[in-house]
């Protein structure tokens, strides 16, 4: 009898380590998620703005938000090795954590998609992971051709890494061609393709802005 109540205390103590770990992780995704709609909200004040008569405190404003964001997701990450190290019951409970960081992430993707109509994966996976075969892509696919869709008239953004906190390194006119080098990797809510274009510049971009054909 003694060792069965052992035995159940020491299962009571792993499921609260595991909710424990469950909700911290979800409070981040959700800080995530705000942080990344922050970060939206500031890049299209800017681009109605136009750089020429942009403010040097939005851009200062916007460089902040992009390095709340990556340090969150550092912490974020460090939190799911810490737990992964943990035993075998509590590192389960990182699945269930990391599903509800999709979701936290997808859910704010009508404040922090990139300007655009179409939405993001339903089933996002762990920000910075590799998209399955079978995820939602749009047709896009490895090594195919992909344009910036018209829909909205807005450049896309071409940046030197995956994710809403890297640097923008161009605007991508509505038409542009480009071919699909590697992705999808979902970040952010979104997946990111690395791209290069008809004209041979080379970066990631949001693939919910691209449309396999010319419209």
């Amino acid at each position: 009898m003694f060792g069965f109540g052992k035995k159940k205390e020491d299962e009571d103590k792993e499921k609260a380590a595991q909710e424990q770990i469950s909700q911290a992780m979800r409070s981040m995704s959700d800080k995530i998620a705000e942080q990344a709609a922050t970060i939206k909200k500031l890049e299209d004040q800017l681009d109605a703005q136009g750089k020429a008569t942009s403010s040097g405190e939005a851009e200062q404003a916007l460089a902040q938000a992009q390095a709340q964001l990556s340090a969150l997701k550092t912490e974020m990450a460090k939190m799911k090795d810490d737990a992964a190290k943990a035993s075998g019951g509590v590192a389960s409970a990182i699945g269930g954590a990391a599903g509800a960081l999709g979701g936290a992430i997808g859910g704010a993707g009508g404040a922090s998609k990139i300007g655009a109509s179409t939405p993001a994966p339903s089933a996002a996976p762990v920000a910075g992971t590799t998209l399955g075969s079978a995820a939602p892509s749009g047709g896009l696919a490895l090594g195919g051709t992909a344009y910036v869709q018209k829909a909205g008239g807005k450049n896309l953004r071409l940046r030197d890494a995956h994710g809403l906190d890297t640097n923008v390194l161009a605007g991508l006119p509505p038409g542009t061609q480009m071919t699909l080098l590697e992705g999808p990797v979902e970040d952010d809510g979104y997946p990111w393709w690395r791209i290069r274009t008809s004209d041979g510049r080379e970066g990631w971009v949001a693939g919910t802005e691209l449309v396999t054909h010319p419209e």
